[in-house]
């Protein structure tokens, strides 16, 4: 049953007591004052029952915890510890000072009902009506997109102990749903799963040794997949088959059968690779050629003005791309706070990202992707006709272009006759003639080039975007979003959006006359 926080002053709250010691202009106070502008009871209200049940914790003051938890850094023990002890959290929280606190699990069930009704993104769009009330969002018709690594909460587990992992997860689900047949199951197998994390003994610095063993790994997850395929009855079970499904894409993202129905360890890293058994969204990601992390990206946007707010977040496994992001942030949003145009690097600057934010009618001011130089002229360099359907080539000479294939690709062919005796052709083609193929949304590009000509746009881009990478430096850095808390997807895009609630606190946080978050 939803209980409201007390709003009348005890003679022992902290508050009152200590606002000396905490200090006017202290995100504490700027929390005790205006709480309840950023969370409220009633915000929370349709997840709980109504008349019905013992009564909760007042919810506004669990998500008080979660703030400060996000902004100290603190585990759920240490963040309840700090409610029992930390006189600047019983001023920012309204408690009196002989307040116990909570026990930890609290905060285990809050984050839990949260992601259950939908209310993981409650804080940042909270305080981002609040800034919309103090005049902070004025004037946004423009969003700055970037990204940055997350890294997962689990760790990386190789091959040997990501299929022996699966093998003993099997198991278990096996076990839960009949113990004899899981009992059998265990029995059946070359290899002992009780601690999957212990490899089998072998001289693992040997590699056709270490080759044989990774055989015998999963010849025995094979075994366990075609007992529990062939028993009656236990696929059933939800839990099983999603377990016989894990080991089955484990199995199959490592290793290839050869001739003799034999699995050998596949040659290279296949994209999409599961990367735990704990937290299977987890992936390999990159953020340059040099610098590789294992987990998640990042997204925000920000509006893109002197005091920038992020108006909205996402997560996704690491080895997507950064363009297909950018529709979810807007999709996130009201309405009436999309932007009109978005600023970003070239990731957000390629023909389908502008193309799927072409159907939302928000324009893309980005740099164009440009292939690297060969020498000779590039597809740029060549004049597109759309009305007329032709290609001019830097020589002045015309192809028309062909009608659009399954992926909406034309191709202009320069005929044999105009390309030979042709003074560029050095400059054009290593071949006798050059044909050259334009995409689907060519003519987006070619708008974009067109708008970075100028030069006042180009400087707009360069002097404005580079705002939201310091945003992106507090979420990651000071408020711990550069690490996954916990393990899956929307867990850790529920700590980003309170995180990113933390970052518009500081301009919100001055705008009322108090300190920084």
């Amino acid at each position: 049953m939803l209980s409201t926080a007390d709003r009348q002053v005890g003679m022992f709250d902290a508050a009152p007591l200590c606002q000396g010691l905490v200090g006017e202009d202290s995100f504490y106070t700027l929390l005790a004052e205006h709480g309840d502008r950023i969370v409220a009871d009633a915000d929370f209200a349709d997840c709980y029952s109504q008349g019905t049940g013992r009564p909760s914790i007042p919810p506004s003051l669990l998500a008080k915890v979660l703030l400060l938890q996000y902004r100290e850094g603190l585990s759920d023990e240490r963040a309840m510890e700090a409610v029992r002890l930390h006189l600047g959290w019983k001023v920012a929280l309204g408690l009196p000072i002989d307040h116990g606190g909570f026990h930890p699990t609290t905060l285990v069930k809050f984050r839990a009902r949260l992601l259950l009704h939908g209310k993981e993104r409650l804080a940042l769009e909270r305080t981002l009506e609040l800034a919309t009330e103090l005049g902070l969002m004025k004037g946004t018709v423009e969003q700055i997109v970037d990204s940055t690594p997350m890294l997962g909460a689990a760790a990386t587990q190789d091959t040997v102990r990501l299929v022996r992992a699966g093998v003993a997860k099997l198991i278990a689900a096996v076990m839960a749903t009949d113990g004899e047949a899981g009992g059998e199951l265990s029995a059946g197998l070359e290899f002992d799963y009780a601690k999957p994390n212990e490899k089998p003994d072998c001289e693992w610095r040997s590699k056709p040794k270490r080759e044989a063993m990774l055989s015998r790994v999963a010849e025995d997850a094979e075994r366990a997949l075609r007992a529990v395929g062939e028993a009656e009855g236990l696929l059933a079970d939800e839990t099983v088959a999603e377990a016989h499904r894990l080991l089955r894409e484990l199995v199959g993202q490592d290793f290839d059968l050869d001739d003799d129905g034999v699995p050998r360890l596949h040659r290279g890293t296949r994209s999409g690779r599961v990367l735990s058994v704990h937290d299977t969204e987890m992936r390999h990601g990159r953020k340059s050629e040099s610098q590789r992390f294992d987990g998640y990206k990042l997204s925000a946007m920000a509006t893109n003005n002197a005091q920038p707010l992020i108006t909205s977040v996402s997560v996704a496994p690491a080895s997507e791309q950064d363009g297909p992001q950018a529709p979810g942030l807007i999709d996130s949003q009201p309405e009436a706070r999309r932007p009109e145009r978005i600023l970003g690097d070239t990731a957000y600057g390629n023909g389908p990202a502008r193309a799927e934010l072409a159907e939302r009618e928000v324009g893309v001011l980005a740099p164009v992707p440009t292939p690297p130089p060969t020498g000779r002229f590039a597809k740029a360099e060549f004049e597109i006709d759309h009305e007329a359907e032709t290609l001019t080539c830097p020589a002045g000479k015309t192809a028309r272009l062909s009608p659009p294939d399954r992926k909406g690709q034309r191709t202009a062919h320069f005929r044999l006759s105009v390309c030979r005796p042709c003074p560029l052709r050095a400059q054009c083609t290593s071949t006798e003639q050059r044909n050259v193929t334009i995409s689907s949304h060519e003519d987006l590009l070619q708008a974009a080039r067109l708008a970075l000509e100028d030069e006042a746009t180009a400087e707009h881009l360069r002097r404005t975007r580079p705002r939201v990478e310091r945003l992106l430096g507090l979420l990651a850095h000071r408020y711990g979003a550069r690490k996954s808390r916990y393990l899956g997807r929307r867990k850790a895009e529920m700590q980003a959006a309170w995180a990113a609630a933390l970052v518009n606190l500081n301009p919100i946080g001055a705008a009322l006359g108090h300190g920084t978050a």
